[in-house]
């Protein structure tokens, strides 16, 4: 089957317009927005097309076994979503592990032990519950409690569960609000009474967050009490259980009560910055940006806000502070130089005492959230975390105060023998100089053209840090180059650049990515028809923009989970709310005329010849469903001048890529790999590299 023989399925064009904020837009294939049988059909024979051509690959089971083998510690999902870090909680220990034996490592477990590492105890084993593997969980400060979230059919909404400690059996509890994805955790009282939780609402007209309190142990067991008076997606609790804050989204602490009470009153009004910290007895403690792009602690009163004001402790300098935690009496704050990560060890006071030395140059992958730091240490009195680099794998690690030196609890389970890492950076169309990692495999310097992958994100005040690329290292095994952007839009450089590359400035962050590829080639490490670049999310919208609007830099692009019709994202719930948060007002004639230059779906020219196209898509994919991926291939497809292959994989009963188990993953994962590597004439590699993880290793 060659490129230009490719049977596409029909799909009718019909004379729909979508019109918003008073400008009309063609959108002959609305259709495909339906869940209707001829929808279905055309969807099914999509997929089977793209199974046809991938089939014919004869390196597809070499591949996913190097898939398999790079995984390591994630599941293959988006690993900066998931929190490889053990709890600790009534002197034991909790965490997700995969424990060598049948159908286990397939899906995590949740165990408690002795030790932040090493054998345990499983309390829940998702193999025994119909394969609903666990996204999140936070056990009761006295250890008695597992309180986590289930995912079923690959939806990233998780019901919350509680099991008892001791016994292992199910609580009699029931909540019946979903949660939304790993990102937002509960948080429990001090004296393990109760937990503030966060479900997300799909029914209102733009997607809301609702937050609940429930109490355990009630006769009978009570309905969880709704939070009024208040909004915000998430709850912080003061370990002495005197005050509860509430924060929103992006986040500003903008209510604070009292406890046990509950009478929650403004705090920090509105403010175009954000404040993200910790409370510490009758103040909190934050990284703030305000006055600060990169980044400054502020102690703020209860009892007399004033953000604008508050009390600074650590100023401003040219490190990025991004968070800050109270462990153990002192204030550990993290952030970045360079976009490589960094963290400093201050009193209470802000004077400064040590720098954590961290094993190497690269990441602490639970920071990228600008939420991270808002949920409750794993200890009170040690700093435990984990770091990993674009070559090895998340390690987990521990620092005690004044020891120099960090003990490893858990070494990487991956490293890419041979494999380098280096910044580099490249001149935007503004002269901003964007920085990216340039990963190059065993053997390589950069002189030599190299099949290459540009990965970005480039959203949401989200970092895309130097971290380890889980599948993609079977990429980097196989003889490739990665390069790991770090463009406006995301926050690695500080809020002040993620803000240059938001709302109006979202071109920004799309040129930046431009000029990291255009470097590459000026600079000899790829050519043209050598290059290619994906992004997940927020990064499947820049993936999508790299397709349409700079089609002459890549040999195949491979948008996941891409919002990829940015006029038509007032239809859907989660859409709007990610819109007007990231890209811009739709009810301003202006905006929408902007937002309509870097839409995917309405860029599609049929006389430009597109480079290959690969997009993969959930089918219960609540943030980014697959409707605008159907009517943006179908678009594509129907471009005469486009004769390289444009293809769609929706996968069913996968969301947003957060629930998936390990094999799921690796199978989507080896799929959009198998298609890069396919056109850029790879082959997989064909060992184990030296110190690769066994698919049953434990994790």
């Amino acid at each position: 089957m060659t490129d230009a023989q490719l049977p596409y399925p029909a799909a009718r064009i019909v004379d729909t317009r979508d019109t918003v904020a008073g400008i009309s837009f063609p959108d002959p294939y609305r259709w495909l927005e339906d869940d209707s049988a001829e929808t279905a059909a055309w969807q099914e024979a999509q997929n089977s097309l793209t199974d046809a051509f991938l089939g014919q690959w004869p390196h597809l089971d070499a591949l996913r076994s190097s898939v398999d083998e790079h995984v390591a510690d994630g599941t293959g999902s988006p690993n900066w979503l998931v929190d490889p870090t053990p709890k600790f909680a009534g002197g034991r220990w909790f965490r997700l592990a995969r424990t060598p034996g049948p159908g286990y490592p397939d899906s995590a477990v949740l165990v408690v032990s002795d030790g932040p590492d090493g054998p345990g105890r499983v309390l829940y084993d998702p193999v025994r519950d119909g394969g609903r593997p666990i996204s999140w969980f936070v056990p009761s400060p006295d250890g008695r409690i597992a309180l986590f979230a289930v995912n079923q059919g690959g939806s990233d909404l998780g019901q919350i569960r509680l099991l008892d400690v001791e016994t292992g059996d199910e609580l009699p509890e029931r909540l019946p609000q979903l949660t939304m994805g790993p990102m937002i955790t509960p948080q429990w009282l001090p004296d393990s009474s109760g937990f503030f939780y966060t479900a997300g609402d799909l029914s209102a007209e733009s997607f809301a967050f609702r937050v609940y309190f429930h109490t355990i142990g009630a006769e009978p067991p009570a309905e969880p009490e709704p939070v009024t008076g208040a909004e915000g997606p998430t709850v912080q609790v003061a370990a002495d259980g005197k005050h509860a804050v509430l924060t929103s989204v992006w986040p500003l602490p903008r209510y604070v009560c009292d406890l046990p009470e509950r009478n929650w009153r403004p705090f920090v009004p509105d403010l175009d910055a954000s404040v993200a910290g910790v409370i510490d007895g009758d103040r909190y403690v934050a990284v703030t940006n305000h006055r600060a792009p990169r980044g400054r602690i502020v102690a703020i009163g209860f009892d007399d806000p004033d953000p604008a004001a508050g009390r600074e402790l650590v100023g401003e300098s040219q490190r990025v502070l991004s968070h800050v935690r109270l462990v153990g009496g002192r204030l550990v704050v993290t952030g970045s130089v360079d976009t490589e990560a960094r963290a400093w060890v201050f009193d209470r006071d802000g004077r400064e005492l040590e720098e954590v030395p961290l094993p190497g140059r690269g990441a602490l992958p639970v920071d990228v959230m600008p939420n991270a730091a808002l949920v409750a240490e794993s200890h009170p009195d040690e700093f435990v975390f984990p770091f990993s680099t674009p070559v090895s794998s998340p390690g987990l690690y521990r620092y005690r105060w004044g020891s120099g030196q960090v003990d490893t609890l858990r070494e990487p389970r991956v490293r890419l023998a041979g494999a380098t890492s280096t910044l580099r950076w490249a001149r935007s169309a503004d002269g901003t100089e964007v920085p990216y990692h340039l990963v190059l495999p065993e053997g390589a310097d950069g002189t030599r053209p190299l099949p290459t992958l540009v990965t970005a994100y480039g959203g949401g005040r989200v970092s895309w840090p130097a971290q380890y690329p889980g599948p993609v290292a079977a990429f980097v095994a196989a003889g490739g180059a990665l390069a790991i952007s770090h463009q406006r839009g995301g926050s690695d450089l500080g809020t002040g650049w993620a803000d240059a590359g938001r709302l109006r400035g979202k071109q920004n962050s799309l040129d930046d990515l431009y000029a990291i590829a255009e470097h590459l080639v000026a600079t000899g490490a790829t050519t043209t028809g050598r290059l290619a670049m994906t992004g997940w999310s927020n990064g499947g919208f820049l993936a999508g923009n790299a397709f349409t609007q700079r089609p002459d830099l890549w040999a195949a692009v491979v948008p996941q989970c891409p919002p990829l019709d940015v006029i038509g994202a007032h239809r859907l719930p989660y859409g709007k709310f990610a819109l007007s948060a990231e890209y811009g007002d739709l009810d301003d004639p202006g905006e929408v005329a902007r937002l309509a230059k870097m839409s995917p779906y309405h860029l599609v020219d049929e006389t430009v010849a597109y480079p290959a196209l690969y997009i993969h898509a959930g089918g219960a994919d609540v943030a980014c469903p697959p409707r605008p991926p159907r009517q943006f291939v179908a678009r594509v497809q129907a471009a005469e001048a486009t004769t390289a292959p444009v293809l769609l994989r929706v996968w069913d009963d996968v969301g947003h890529g957060t629930a998936s188990n390990r094999s799921e993953a690796v199978t989507h994962a080896t799929h959009w790999l198998a298609f890069l590597m396919q056109r850029l004439g790879m082959t997989p590699a064909g060992l184990r590299h030296p110190g690769a993880a066994h698919p049953g290793d434990p994790a």
